[in-house]
């Protein structure tokens, strides 16, 4: 439930993935499921029916117990989400190390009204803590224009600590290779593909 949290939604095929791997029964209880149509890239003509599973009010209480908010997936974002929660996996980041974005996005609004200055003009998707620092987490569904692709690769650049820990660099994850050279091109070093067809479906 603590994974299911740090991401705030899964889709099933993304929780079967993880509890086979895991060797772990299925949470159901846990859980509350929903039947809804997302794209697989932000200019995909079809949609994709997809079963969403998210914490349930059980699970939630539970998760209080431990100290831990799940995270809240505002309207529009769950695609990004769920390709953001892939990212995740594929890369191997344990929650207990990982930082969502709606967790910096009130850390970044806490700096700001202290004068801190926040994180700057581009709050990252997610931040992973290692034992050398922080790395900072993207991904690109395919909405990003090249302006504003520049525009984090520029802040992300210049942000060389962030809550007192070295950034190390960043990682983005998009849904085809093409947008990957796409990124490349744009400046972007490390690009992981994360088929829609392997998660999604």
């Amino acid at each position: 439930m603590r994974e299911l949290a740090v991401d705030g939604a899964w889709t099933q095929r993304q929780l079967d993935a993880r509890l086979t791997r895991w060797g772990a029964p299925n949470p159901a209880r846990y859980l509350t499921r929903a039947v809804m149509t997302v794209r697989p890239t932000a200019r995909a003509h079809r949609w994709t029916r997809v079963t969403i599973v998210r914490p349930n009010a059980e699970a939630r209480a539970a998760l209080r117990t431990m100290r831990v908010r799940p995270q809240e997936i505002r309207s529009g974002e769950l695609e990004h989400a769920l390709g953001l929660a892939e990212l995740r996996w594929r890369c191997g980041l344990p929650a207990d190390r990982y930082c969502a974005q709606d967790t910096l996005g009130r850390d970044h609004r806490r700096a700001v009204a202290r004068g801190a200055g926040g994180f700057g003009p581009a709050i990252a998707d997610g931040v992973y803590q290692t034992t050398d620092g922080v790395v900072l987490c993207e991904y690109d569904h395919g909405y990003y224009t090249a302006r504003q692709i520049r525009g984090k690769l520029t802040a992300f650049r210049s942000a060389t600590r962030l809550n007192g820990q070295r950034v190390l660099g960043s990682v983005w994850g998009v849904p085809t290779a093409r947008r990957a050279s796409w990124l490349r091109d744009l400046g972007v070093r490390d690009v992981v593909v994360l088929d829609p067809e392997t998660w999604l479906g």
